[in-house]
């Protein structure tokens, strides 16, 4: 709850992040707690020019191996719309949520890493050597910590596993293990039509909408009823194996995943049911018009016909798909044939894959789903994320040879990002047993 008082908010978001000095006030405090638990050989703040600090933390082992795991301290910015009685700043416990900004994504993981160790070594138990990673640009798209990873090279060594503490957990009765994340293509589509607004009594009938050529140029790739990416190199086929894959996972979570969205009554869904929800969310292509310049606020706007419109588009793109291709792609079918040759152009600007995992290793299974049946009583789901995580493929590029255990506690309830963010202590709590459990066996 301390550590949720402190707006560190990422980089991305507060260009004088380290003027204010939050980044710094967050990893000194929870540095301070880790050195109080009294587990770590070593606990270090790193910090290279420019770039947001890092806590090394190490904890010697008694056993042959290395497991790495990973967390970060930066918190997205505020939001509007949080419900009285909450604020972002002020942590509230109602009852098993706790509420605050950064408590679900991603202020748990230091926290549940070191009392995994902590619960192992109070029953006895031998565990191998173990790092701990915290990093403070997560939220602005990891960009500090590839010069960390190259820097700690010699320090972390080769580890065997690669936990990451920052990803979903669908269902409160088993481990949910991320499998893929779809990746991403952020651009800009700009569309021109006349050199200046004119009298909308005057010019429609005669005179291209922007609006409408927009509505033409969208419909290249999304059908209009379904949502549905209908352009095959965006969003090609899924193959046999993932949708049946998706379908076990869907059978587990059911209409849960429905209900944590929190869905006006009147409000249908994209998609027939939960299977289809599964794979449009997990695996298919998706598109949402995130920003739109060149119309007026609805109270100022006069009867006016608009020029120009500047909108920024996000596509979610499955995980086998390469971004650079999907970008190429998107330039091509946008800027082909301009509706009523219009000036119509589509930059990309931010692009990341989407990842898939590599198999576990024979003894990261076992472990893997041994503490799966102990914490939970049930083997864990293969999932995938709708979002893109970078740093995750950073760290599989980075350390190719271990395996990648990518868990987390959150859902669509926890409302990440959202007014409202919460972390739901009870999967908190389990998550940490399993990884408890899990350090002991591997």
């Amino acid at each position: 709850m301390e550590f949720g008082k402190v707006p560190n908010v990422s980089p991305a978001f507060d260009a004088e992040w380290e003027k204010n000095g939050h980044m710094q006030k967050a990893a000194d405090m929870l540095a301070e707690w880790v050195k109080s638990r009294n587990v770590a050989k070593t606990v270090e703040i790193k910090e290279l020019p420019g770039r947001t600090p890092l806590i090394y933390i190490e904890i010697a082992g008694q056993k042959e191996g290395t497991v790495l795991m990973y967390g970060h301290m930066d918190k997205q910015p505020e939001m509007d719309g949080w419900r009285e009685g909450l604020d972002p700043w002020k942590p509230v416990r109602e009852g098993e949520h706790l509420y605050g900004r950064g408590l679900a994504d991603d202020g748990y993981a230091i926290f549940a890493a070191i009392g995994a160790i902590e619960t192992a070594r109070s029953v006895g138990a031998a565990l191998p050597r173990i790092v701990i990673l915290i990093e403070g640009s997560e939220e602005s798209g990891s960009e500090d910590l590839p010069a960390y990873l190259e820097v700690l090279k010699p320090e972390i060594g080769s580890p065997q596993a690669v936990i990451t503490l920052d990803s979903e957990g669908w269902s409160p009765d088993h481990l949910s293990l991320t499998e893929s994340l779809r990746g991403i293509v952020n651009g800009y589509l700009r569309i021109k039509t006349i050199n200046a607004p004119l009298h909308s009594g005057l010019a429609t009938g005669v005179v291209p909408s922007v609006s409408r050529i927009l509505h033409i140029l969208l419909s290249r790739i999304e059908d209009t009823e379904s949502g549905r990416i209908i352009n095959t190199v965006v969003n090609p086929e899924i193959p046999d194996d993932v949708r049946n894959k998706l379908k076990q996972v869907a059978n587990v979570i059911g209409e849960h995943f429905i209900e944590v969205y929190e869905l006006p009554e009147a409000l249908r869904p994209v998609g027939a049911d939960v299977h289809e929800h599964v794979e449009r969310n997990f695996w298919e292509a998706g598109m949402e018009v995130t920003g739109l310049k060149g119309l007026p606020h609805p109270e100022r706007a006069g009867n006016v016909l608009a020029s120009e419109l500047y909108v920024k588009l996000s596509f979610r793109i499955p995980p086998l798909v390469k971004a650079t291709d999907a970008a190429f792609e998107l330039k091509r079918v946008f800027e082909a044939n301009p509706p009523y040759g219009a000036e119509v152009t589509f930059e990309a600007k931010e692009m990341d894959n989407g990842w898939l995992s590599t198999p576990f290793s024979e003894k990261g299974k076992r472990a893997v789903w041994e503490s799966s049946q102990e914490t939970y009583g049930a083997d864990p789901i293969e999932t995938g994320i709708g979002a893109s995580i970078p740093f995750i493929g950073m760290m599989a590029r980075q350390f190719p040879d271990a395996d990648q255990i990518v868990i987390g506690v959150l859902s669509p309830s926890s409302r990440a990002h959202g007014p409202n963010e919460n972390l739901h202590i009870p999967r908190a709590k389990r998550l940490t047993e399993w990884l408890a459990r899990f350090l002991t066996k591997f």
